[in-house]
């Protein structure tokens, strides 16, 4: 590399490979001029485990590497790597000496360039260190190059601080509040003779009001119906707003000093101010959902809510507030498919979901799974011929067949009574009664109807698990286990063999959700909770292991990104996934979820954890 013309071919061959797509050429071809080029002859060793770091960091330029685990006298494939890859590079990530064997599968040339050279790229690249560090582990906030601000991290009140806040008394005219919402305003903060905020008013709530009763416009503003305040904290993000009006079906929020309803208002936030944050207005679909007038118009809602989260998915920080408006909506639709097609005489009765959409983690057009845990008095033919006609209803909005489970339909409909006893089964049989079978439904979540029937349940089963029941589900864990790696369009399963289909859910989150499922019922969270939430519970329970169960969570966060933006875009629920879907910089970061997931399953398969318990 001696010459400049050598130095920009070197500089055009990184880049098309991350990280050094993003570094600026002049940099680049910097880097190129302090480089050297070397040569390997096939099964020569470049690197050694354990030996200290080389001065130079390699880039394989042609040719396959393949990476050996040789610790405690056994040798064990870790990874194959091809042109594009770097070596050497786990030093950045806090490693003290090189953490692998690395050996030439066939000819190998590499480009070496200074490891403080390298170093400077980092440190002014800050994008290029994080997809360094990633094939440690080290997988969480990932955002492509040059993003823009996102919804959640964008500050609410910055988007409205300049906005004027509307208020008015009680007992002011409805004629004179109308006036303010003529001239602009699109919503009042109304305040009692204490100075206590009684609800707000906007344009759609007085249309409400004179399309129900038609009344007198002189009467005071404070006689007519309002909903309580719906608040948010002054350190709220756009992100919360959006997932607290739809859940709430809200036409506007407050952000108030503490975040209650009581606290003293800053300013008001409506669909409109978000406008500019969104190319849609997510609390107004929410809202349109409840008011859906057929299938046909809830499917094509149901299509606008995965188009606003397709567009929204710009990394991996953006996952967990998108599931939490994702689920919001499925509440919605599921609800208004009730009103639609369902029977109010079976009721009373709780409507749940369980498996991803009870976790709360479905974001693709799969369709939630329900429940039904019906009243000791509850009519169960009638309430499994209603069961089948949402299920019918739910395909009939644009979801996706219901998928295959381990029972018939007529199952997800019971008592109370039989739910507890099913439980009890699965928990102190596990081995007879097939509990694999049931772990979806240990992930059970209401929605709709008698909440305190599903909480009936939750508190049995809470109070029925065990140790040897832990230890049964936790040694299960090790049914599922990550693949190895890519290699070019293949995937290399830890048997060694090669797939040319990334089977995501089996293989790298089903071991996820099962092992957090586990440390949720470790720590008294059986039922209702999302993996993530199972996670942080895991971290304040085993203290000394926080980084797995951290570690897991950022895994977590990009297996599930990877799944919602490919199944959204392709119409499928995301299950299995050509590798040819992802990019070179995807594979490198699942890479590193892969190594976290195997730390996960191996941590929860030793029984140590259970007796420190």
């Amino acid at each position: 590399m001696e010459t400049a013309a050598i130095s920009y071919r070197v500089a055009d061959f990184l880049k098309k490979h991350p990280p050094f797509h993003a570094i600026d050429e002049a940099d680049l071809v910097g880097l190129a001029a302090r480089g050297r080029v070397r040569f390997y002859e096939a099964n020569e060793f470049l690197l050694w485990q354990g030996e200290p770091h080389r001065t130079h960091v390699f880039v394989i330029q042609q040719g396959t590497v393949s990476l050996w685990d040789e610790a405690d006298a056994r040798s064990g494939l870790h990874d194959i790597l091809g042109a594009g890859d770097m070596l050497g590079v786990e030093r950045f990530a806090g490693a003290r000496h090189c953490s692998y064997s690395a050996r030439a599968g066939s000819d190998v040339v590499v480009y070496a360039f200074p490891a403080e050279d390298f170093a400077d790229l980092l440190e002014k690249y800050p994008h290029a260190l994080h997809y360094v560090t990633a094939n440690t582990g080290v997988t969480s906030g990932y955002e492509p190059a040059g993003a823009r601000q996102q919804p959640h991290e964008i500050f609410l009140h910055d988007l409205v601080r300049r906005k004027t806040l509307h208020t008015c008394l009680e007992h002011e005219r409805v004629r004179d509040v109308a006036r303010t919402l003529v001239a602009g305003a699109d919503a009042i903060a109304v305040f009692d003779s204490q100075q206590h905020a009684r609800g707000i008013i906007t344009a759609h709530d007085l249309l409400t009001w004179i399309a129900d009763s038609g009344g007198d416009a002189s009467q005071p503003i404070g006689n007519l119906p309002m909903r309580p305040v719906c608040s948010v904290s002054t350190d709220a993000v756009v992100a919360d707003s959006v997932v607290t009006m739809g859940t709430a079906r809200a036409d506007a929020l407050a952000i108030t000093a503490d975040g209650t309803s009581g606290g003293r208002i800053h300013a008001i936030v409506t669909a409109r101010d978000l406008a500019p944050a969104f190319g849609d207005q997510p609390a107004v679909i929410i809202r349109e959902i409840d008011t859906a007038r057929d299938f046909a118009e809830l499917r094509a809602l149901n299509l606008r809510v995965r188009a606003f989260a397709l567009q929204q998915l710009s990394g991996t920080a953006s996952l967990e507030w998108i599931a939490r408006f994702t689920h919001a909506a499925d509440v919605a639709i599921v609800g208004r498919v009730l009103s639609l097609a369902g029977d109010e005489t079976t009721l009373p009765a709780c409507w749940c979901f369980s498996a991803a959409a009870g976790r709360a983690e479905s974001l693709t057009l799969a369709a939630p799974r329900p429940v039904v845990i019906l009243d000791e008095y509850g009519d169960r033919g009638k309430a499994t011929a209603e069961y089948e006609r949402v299920l019918d209803g739910l395909g009939a909005c644009g979801y996706l067949g219901q998928p295959e489970t381990a029972f018939d339909r007529s199952f997800y409909v019971a008592s109370t009574t039989e739910w507890k006893q099913r439980y009890s089964d699965w928990i102190r049989e596990p081995i007879l009664q097939q509990t694999y079978k049931a772990r979806p439904l240990f992930d059970l979540r209401a929605v709709h109807g008698a909440y305190s029937l599903c909480q009936d349940v939750a508190t049995a089963v809470a109070n029925a698990i065990d140790r040897d029941f832990l230890h049964v589900m936790s040694n299960d864990c090790l049914a599922n286990l990550p693949p190895l790696t890519f290699f070019e369009d293949a995937v290399v399963e830890d048997t060694g063999e090669f797939a040319t289909v990334f089977r995501l859910d089996e293989s790298v989150l089903s071991p996820l959700v099962d092992v957090g499922r586990v440390f949720g019922m470790a720590a008294g969270s059986a039922l209702g909770c999302s993996t993530f939430e199972r996670f942080a519970s895991a971290r304040s329970l085993f203290a000394a292991h926080e980084s797995i169960f951290r570690d897991a969570a950022d895994a977590l966060r990009l297996v599930l990104w990877q799944q919602a933006r490919v199944g959204i875009a392709q119409g499928t629920d995301g299950a299995e996934l050509p590798p040819t879907t992802l990019s070179r910089q995807d594979r490198h970061l699942l890479k590193g979820s892969f190594r976290s997931i195997l730390r996960l399953v191996q941590f929860a398969a030793n029984p140590a954890w259970i007796r420190e318990l």
